[in-house]
């Protein structure tokens, strides 16, 4: 027998709330000289803002982003930056806890794998696997971590505190037992460091320091007048950036905070597009969400995490942004002119284990215009891509599969808007 329960959500518009209503009745740094270009070793897939998907090996990133591959058979293709909405390495399977110490930057970039150095009164020294020296401006930090737990879950729970907890003042967490510390951050070198508590400054050995999240209201990272590209590296390192280009087989660009950074071609896993023409839902509010129980309690969608509060995974992929949810999940997106396609990857997140079954329906001004087979760990995650142009409201549905709601985890990874 099924239960339901209702969560009571913000007025919406009467066309947005008719519309829901219509789902519930449906059912259920310098750079070298340059040298000759070559193509990269690793095969790259560019998915395309028409949906369309082009694969080779890279021989030219030019300044503006626009894109040379050379595939395995035919002529070299050269892909507009304005059409390109990101480029994988095919078969690279993600990296699982961070290694070493983790730099935090505003809106989930970050240097893993690093060694920290000492901080100036302005600039932070950090030695990247990937990516090299980099001086990062202190306002430009979200946080520290020193000793990173192995346990990726445990990792990533870590991570989220550091990003999320600072507000008015600096945070340090402690070795053993995690106790927290509030005030102000002093200063850092290779053995120490100094701190601004309660009772006075302090100096602590980094042996004893866990993690330092910085006040997020004095953090500064400036977001680049035009596009812009994220670069992510092998060890799960991500960094925005200008001016990419390729020199003797590396990736040099510079980074939103003025630095020069170089990465090996053979270390690029992905590189996305940012620029006013791809939103992602993680950074649209939700018109209104409303979920149905099965026999037990409903769980809220989250942002960028499974609905469990873990990294999105799909088929061994982790990815960054996404929405997870659980069945049953209706949210409903407001639409703006201009908004003309919608896609996304769908799938089970791999917590979810060999019980898990969902549906996924997508929804347009009340029409729907996408729906799964019951989707399954076993199953291959799928691609959506859907015209919205001219519509209202766009309506995710996340419904129940063969077996009520048992670890429905549900992923909406990447899931966007291109305008």
């Amino acid at each position: 027998m099924t239960g339901a329960t209702t969560i009571p959500v913000p007025h919406l518009a009467p066309l947005a709330f008719a519309m829901l209503f219509s789902v519930f009745s449906l059912g259920a740094d310098a750079p070298p000289t340059a040298g000759p270009t070559v193509p990269s070793d690793p095969i790259f897939s560019a998915l395309m803002a028409d949906g369309t998907v082009a694969s080779g090996r890279i021989r030219q990133i030019s300044p503006n982003g626009d894109l040379t591959l050379v595939p395995s058979r035919g002529a070299e293709q050269v892909l507009a930056c304005r059409r390109l909405v990101k480029l994988s390495r095919d078969g690279f399977l993600s990296m699982n806890a961070p290694e070493k110490q983790l730099v935090l930057l505003p809106e989930g970039d970050r240097l893993y794998r690093a060694v920290v150095g000492a901080a100036s009164e302005t600039k932070l020294d950090v030695q990247s696997l990937t990516f090299g020296k980099v001086a990062i401006p202190l306002e430009s930090l979200a946080g520290l971590v020193f000793d990173p737990p192995v346990d990726e879950d445990a990792s990533f729970e870590l991570v989220n505190r550091v990003r999320t907890e600072p507000q008015r003042s600096e945070i340090l967490w402690l070795a053993p037992n995690g106790d927290r510390v509030q005030g102000g951050f002093l200063g850092l070198d290779e053995k120490a460091l100094k701190f601004q508590a309660s009772t006075g400054p302090i100096s602590l050995e980094l042996a004893k320091v866990v993690a330092l999240g910085f006040d997020a209201s004095l953090v500064s990272y400036p977001k680049p007048a035009g596009p812009f590209f994220e670069l992510t590296a092998s060890d799960g390192s991500r960094l925005g950036v200008t001016n990419p280009k390729i020199v003797q087989g590396e990736v040099i660009a510079t980074t939103r905070f003025g630095a020069p950074v170089r990465l090996a071609l053979n270390d690029l896993v992905h590189l996305h597009t940012r620029s006013d023409s791809i939103v992602y839902l993680t950074e649209r509010e939700v018109a209104e969400a409303r979920y149905v129980g099965y026999v037990g309690p409903t769980r809220p969608f989250r942002r960028n995490s499974s609905v469990d509060g873990h990294p999105l995974r799909l088929a061994g992929q982790t990815y960054d942004r996404g929405l997870g949810t659980q069945s049953r999940t209706i949210l409903a997106y407001r639409l703006a002119p201009g908004d003309r396609r919608f896609q996304a990857l769908v799938g089970l997140d791999d917590r979810a284990g060999p019980l898990g079954s969902v549906v996924f329906r997508v929804l347009v001004d009340a029409q729907e215009r996408f729906i799964s087979s019951p989707i399954s760990a076993r199953d291959t995650p799928k691609a959506i891509d859907i015209d919205v142009q001219g519509a209202k409201l766009l309506i995710l549905i996340t419904e129940f599969g063969e077996r009520g709601e048992v670890r429905d985890f549900a992923d909406w990874v990447e899931a966007r808007l291109l305008r």
